[in-house]
């Protein structure tokens, strides 16, 4: 099995392993939550995002920052109980912000799949994540989605979540029409860029989904909200770029969602709005993370990828793995 395979089945076995978090979740102890103010997350990558989702998700009640911010300004942690999000936790930025704030903070946890990781033994709780780490390397998919439901869990109910499944076909749907529409029209190249753009929750999917086409695909590609892609990053566009536009339960930011769909589509753009087909925030949630990874793996089945570009080019890798662990 290849990287990109391992990467598919990963995709499929959230829909089971989803339903079986949530009920576990509402019975654990994370259920007996303080108030969420007092939660800070900290994470990079993959765990930047899913600590974001449930900074969004609280209305930015807590927040989610870079391991460097708190290493560089350890009192952002004072009288917080702070979670450190790492799937590994063998991170060293989370390590070394774990031993700077701990006369700053309530409390340390670890939310990690690791329990016997340097960042779980330096932190005063683990939240361990039931996550067997695949003895080859793929993108983060499953990972990503059980630790954002930990850190959800932390400053929110759980709510019960019946149909996973119909989600999960409706964002391949979705997913298999936006590529089959890329391939009418433009051809998948090296010069493409990606533009995400979403709003509220939908902007750290927006990040996870450009995270995606990088670790991937090997493409650039970057995440905005409306407002600040109007902006500016808009006059980067080009005309082989591809731009995915998540839709809102805002009227206000799906009106101009629409429109900004319906102009670039004018000039000859190749601009594509996702009108999610669900109501609910956790749905909402669940239909955007299925959607980005499996049109991620659309593509690089399109590209006729066998592994993960990150896997491929050694040196970048060697680069990453020097700075990060």
């Amino acid at each position: 099995m290849n990287s990109i395979e391992l990467m598919k089945k990963e995709i499929e076995h959230q829909v089971e392993e989803i339903e079986y978090q949530v009920e576990k979740l509402k019975i654990s102890t994370l259920e007996k939550n303080k108030n969420p103010s007092e939660f800070l997350f900290v994470g990079s990558g993959d765990s930047f995002v899913s600590g974001l989702i449930a900074s969004y998700e609280s209305n930015f009640n807590c927040l989610c920052i870079d391991p460097l911010e708190i290493i560089i300004n350890p009192t952002l942690s004072k009288n917080k109980i702070v979670c450190f999000i790492s799937i590994s936790g063998k991170t060293k930025e989370n390590i070394l912000a774990a031993k700077k704030i701990k006369k700053y903070c309530k409390e340390t946890i670890a939310v990690t799949a690791n329990p016997t990781s340097s960042l779980a033994k330096i932190c005063m709780r683990v939240i361990k994540i039931d996550y067997q780490k695949p003895s080859l390397a793929t993108a983060g998919t499953l990972g990503f989605i059980l630790t954002t439901m930990a850190a959800l869990a932390l400053v929110k109910k759980s709510k019960t979540v019946n149909n996973t499944k119909i989600i999960y076909d409706k964002a391949e749907q979705f997913a298999n029409y936006i590529i089959d529409k890329i391939k009418k029209y433009s051809s998948l190249n090296e010069d493409q860029s990606f533009f995400f753009l979403g709003n509220s929750t939908l902007f750290p999917i927006s990040c996870y989904g450009s995270l995606k086409i990088n670790e991937v695909l090997g493409l650039k590609s970057s995440a905005f909200s409306f407002e600040y892609f109007c902006h500016s990053p808009l006059f980067s566009l080009t005309h082989t770029d591809i731009l995915i536009i998540f839709s809102s339960k805002n009227q206000h930011i799906n009106k101009k969602a629409y429109k900004l769909n319906y102009l670039l589509n004018k000039q000859k753009f190749y601009s594509f709005l996702i009108e999610i087909p669900f109501n609910s925030n956790i749905e909402i949630l669940f239909f955007s993370v299925f959607f980005v990874q499996l049109f991620v793996y659309g593509l690089a089945k399109e590209k006729k990828l066998k592994n993960c570009y990150f896997l491929e080019n050694k040196e970048l890798l060697k680069i990453s793995s020097d700075l990060i662990y």
